[in-house]
């Protein structure tokens, strides 16, 4: 029997200003009546507020007559594996829907801020593997690059499981330029996040394939679904852009296999999903309506997607696993006994930053640090780093209090600082630390001459933090300032690395290593 009695097609837009016509929002209505299907209208909105109202209003008018409603939204419901517990510390759909929703902030004239949700996300999530690029050249938006970069990070994969099937489904951290179905995602999700949590309408929503296990559960009188256009031959009836003629034909569709018992099929799983790719679609990345009774199952991929499968090469891709990988051989090449049970994990992180075992031997870890920069990230206290590196290299969704982490490199005052004092802009921003420095943890990557001049503060009576991570790297300095820093800590836990040898990546993978497992995030990811 037939699952629906009205059908939805909504072509979504991010638009910062209300529009019509071309790349804005279009909506087509039809519906089922026995057997026969009508068209109710096709229209064109100017803003994402008025096209929620009107979906709201026809959900309304459903509900009262006891229908059934299924709605279509051309944009992509997840990302993909690993990307939501990068951005939310757990890995699930639900998660990233409400931090999108609790984030993105999108006016009733439109105006929004993804492209800086975008880019916070790189600095602070995702800082080991900036995925989200493409913004409009002219606005400068710190951790979004205009174009994708090259080389581009591979931690995370660049599309979905789905978005592999299509000829040319584009990846959901592409924000602007054409196909920026990014920029969809993320005010469509937000949007769709809220008519889920309104009273008015929460007991009676549910969004496929994630909460209806594709087919499997499919009762509540309204259903969420992604579509893709693309996917289906359209009737065009010209004089109005193709977004008009595609949602006014997919809603029809939908409608006329409801008729003939068969839109179930398009709603349920592929049969060629193994039961982790089923766990994956079904907690993550969602799937895509018709996408398995539409596309064969490899795929119809694009020219440059075939050569890069045509010349794929044997090697580790998972994550996790290459995680596991490394942190075995780490386990065997380093001697960790020497170090107590509860530094290990810094011991293997900092190594792993930089893939040379020998540095373990050079390492000391006094008594105390780890307790302290421990205890210090649960009572709320900074992170005051040297360097722009370090801080981007610490995994925000690992820290327990969502504490600061401190970078002043590049506040105007910091040169003024630097040419008064003829010292480096590294040493200079130790100056403006006072208000931060009592009890923080201080990790320093970099600039010996920041090393140098935090003791030096010390010494005069400034505060004391509660842990130093002393790990500056270069020629000129770096191997004297820590062993200043082991010969006198000035009675303050510390970390540090002997020689010339240290770096941003390892200051970070410490600060790292002592957050894992204090806060929503689980650490391995850095």
């Amino acid at each position: 029997m037939p699952l629906f009695d009205a059908y939805v097609a909504i072509d979504w837009s991010a638009a910062n200003v209300p529009a019509v016509g071309a790349n804005s929002i279009w909506m087509s209505f039809a519906e089922r009546k026995d057997d026969e299907v009508r068209l109710i209208e096709t229209v064109n909105v100017s803003t994402r507020a008025g096209a929620m109202a009107k979906l709201r209003q026809f959900f309304r008018e459903r509900l009262d007559a006891g229908e059934r409603v299924f709605a279509g939204f051309d944009f992509p419901f997840g990302y993909p594996v690993g990307g939501a517990e990068a951005i939310t510390g757990e890995a699930s759909w639900e998660a990233l829907w409400s931090y999108l929703a609790r984030n993105i902030q999108d006016l009733d004239s439109n105006l929004n801020n993804r492209f800086e949700i975008a880019g916070r996300l790189n600095r602070d999530k995702l800082a080991h593997a900036p995925m989200f690029w493409g913004r409009p050249e002219f606005q400068d938006i710190p951790g979004l690059s205009p174009k994708r970069p090259e080389p581009y990070p591979d931690i995370l994969p660049e599309k979905r499981m789905a978005e592999m099937r299509t000829a040319r489904g584009q990846p959901v951290w592409k924000m602007h330029y054409t196909g920026s179905v990014g920029s969809q995602a993320m005010t469509g999700i937000a949007q769709l996040e809220k008519l889920r949590q309104d009273d008015e309408f929460k007991e009676h929503i549910a969004v496929w394939p994630f909460e209806t296990r594709f087919a499997d559960a499919i009762e509540r009188p309204i259903v969420l679904a992604e579509i893709y256009p693309s996917l289906f031959d359209i009737t065009r009836a010209g004089g109005r852009p193709v977004d008009a003629d595609q949602v006014e034909t997919l809603s029809q569709i939908f409608a006329a296999r409801d008729v003939q018992n068969r839109f179930a099929s398009f709603l349920a799983a592929p049969s060629d999903l193994g039961e982790d790719e089923m766990r994956v679609v079904l907690g993550e990345e969602g799937w895509i309506t018709g996408l398995a009774q539409t596309q064969p199952a490899t795929g119809q991929i694009d020219g440059s997607d075939a050569e890069t499968r045509a010349r794929r090469l044997d090697y580790l891709r998972q994550p996790d696993r290459i995680y596991e990988e490394s942190f075995r051989q780490i386990r065997e090449a380093v001697d960790l006994a020497r170090f107590e049970e509860e530094a290990h994990e810094l011991v293997i992180r900092i190594v792993h930053a930089c893939a040379m075992p020998e540095v373990a031997d050079g390492l000391t870890i006094s008594d105390g640090a780890i307790a302290a920069g421990k205890a210090a990230l649960l009572a709320g206290k900074p992170i005051l780093v040297d360097a722009e590196m370090v801080s981007h290299g610490i995994i925000r969704a690992s820290l327990p209090h969502e504490n600061k982490v401190v970078c002043r490199l590049n506040l105007p005052k910091v040169r003024e600082i630097a040419a008064r004092d003829e010292t480096t802009r590294s040493a200079a921003q130790v100056e403006l630390w006072n208000d931060v420095l009592d009890g923080a943890i201080v990790a320093i990557g970099n600039a010996p001459t920041a090393l140098f001049r935090l003791l030096e503060k010390i010494d005069a009576g400034a505060a004391r933090p509660a842990l130093i991570i002393g790990l500056p790297v270069g020629f000129v300095g770096a191997a004297e300032a820590k062993a200043e820093l082991k010969s006198d800590p000035r009675g303050i836990p510390f970390i540090t690395l002997d020689g010339r040898l240290g770096g941003s990546a390892m200051a970070a993978a410490a600060v790292n290593a002592l957050a894992k497992g204090l806060g929503s995030g689980t650490g391995d990811d850095g």
